[in-house]
């Protein structure tokens, strides 16, 4: 057997390895594709937490009650029921309206009893409220809110959610994901999280905001507005998030 002839005939098929001979080089850089919206880039600011610390919180109750309530309770003038009974119903819970007008979340506030509002936390949309440091410093203030990521990024917002849960917050999050979606725009992330974190969920239903403060065009009108807070809903062992969701939806529109 020769070897030498052998080893040369494998140096011609894999290339000269001399000076001045070129072979092809790794891309220095590599490309990255990519299908759909990241759902990771949707927000530039994370959760400013420190405005949940106790000064910060005494702050916004003041204002809240100085200045953010009295104005929604001119433009919405609203009517609420059922929010006597929650004294009666175990917290954490989930707080789950409808979503109809930017003028839901501090109608809803205005609507809690004092217990209730001062451990509950809003998850606001990550691609709304925390692309910009102001936008998250004025709802974290004016309504105590935290980064939710919502479409691919959703596991994030949800993950989010269930330890505010298990620190003891109330979280409010809206099963339609976004304003004006209809009685076809339930999702399931909300059943999701109640089933994961066994806590349960108030289901709540707004009337007559779409009017005063429409998707898009600001505030419109005044108009009358009513907030009835439903029985609470426990998950059932075995329960799936889609039936839970069905249930949440029927608690909500009926």
């Amino acid at each position: 057997m020769k070897f030498a002839s052998g080893g040369r005939r494998l140096e011609k098929l894999a290339g000269s390895n001399k000076a001045g001979s070129r072979a092809p080089s790794a891309p220095s850089k590599w490309s990255t594709l990519r299908a759909g919206k990241d759902p990771w880039g949707e927000r530039g600011v994370e959760d400013q937490a420190w405005l949940r610390e106790p000064r910060p919180a005494l702050i916004r109750e003041l204002a809240q009650q100085a200045l953010l309530f009295p104005a929604t309770r001119a433009v919405a003038m609203p009517t609420i029921i059922g929010a006597e009974d929650l004294v009666h119903a175990p917290q954490p819970a989930i707080l789950a309206p409808n979503h109809e007008s930017d003028i839901d979340t501090p109608l809803v506030l205005l609507a809690l009893p004092h217990a209730w509002r001062s451990r509950t936390v809003v998850g606001a949309a990550s691609d709304r409220f925390y692309r910009k440091r102001g936008y998250a410093l004025a709802s974290g203030f004016w309504i105590n809110t935290f980064p939710f990521d919502r479409g691919g990024g959703q596991r994030r917002g949800l993950a989010a959610a269930a330890a505010h849960l298990r620190s003891g917050r109330n979280v409010m999050l809206f099963p339609q994901g976004t304003r004006g979606a209809g009685p076809e725009g339930y999702r399931a992330g909300v059943a999701e999280l109640a089933l994961t974190a066994g806590v349960p969920i108030i289901p709540i239903h707004i009337e007559g905001t779409a009017l005063v403060m429409p998707k898009g065009r600001g505030l419109n009108r005044r108009g009358k507005t009513k907030v009835t807070f439903a029985r609470p809903l426990q998950p059932r062992p075995g329960e799936t998030p889609d039936q839970l969701t069905a249930r949440i939806q029927d608690a909500i529109e009926h």
